[in-house]
């Protein structure tokens, strides 16, 4: 790999990065602006719990998507600083370069991905 694609490599997922702490910190302030405007910091109605409640979890699985998202880069770039990146760690083949454009994080060529992905939806039915 050339310096070049390298450099090219790494801004991308510099780019992926920062927009995912983009969203994130959007998310932060649009949880605290509805927090805020809040009239009251007392519940008036009890399905204002379960609505609260509701938000609460759609954060907190938000937050679980991103740190995974977060890893994942965190783990290209390992690859690529250590000459890996764009190999399957499964099989060891080149991961495609269409998939690299689409998921440049990708540590799986689609097979390997595939097959990781049924296996998981197998032991959590889901």
């Amino acid at each position: 790999m050339s310096s070049e694609q390298r450099a090219d490599i790494e801004a991308i997922l510099d780019e992926r990065a920062a927009r995912l702490a983009r969203i994130r910190a959007a998310m932060v302030r649009e949880a605290e602006g509805m927090r805020d405007s809040e009239l009251a910091h007392v519940d008036n109605h009890p399905g204002d719990l379960g609505t609260d409640v509701h938000d609460e979890e759609l954060d907190e699985t938000a937050g679980i998507f991103f740190d995974e998202e977060e890893r994942r880069i965190a783990e290209a770039r390992k690859a690529l600083a250590a000459g890996r990146y764009g190999i399957c760690t499964v099989c060891g083949r080149p991961i495609e370069p269409e998939r690299l454009r689409a998921v440049p994080e990708a540590v799986r060529c689609i097979d390997d991905q595939r097959r990781f992905e049924g296996r998981h939806r197998q032991q959590t039915g889901h």
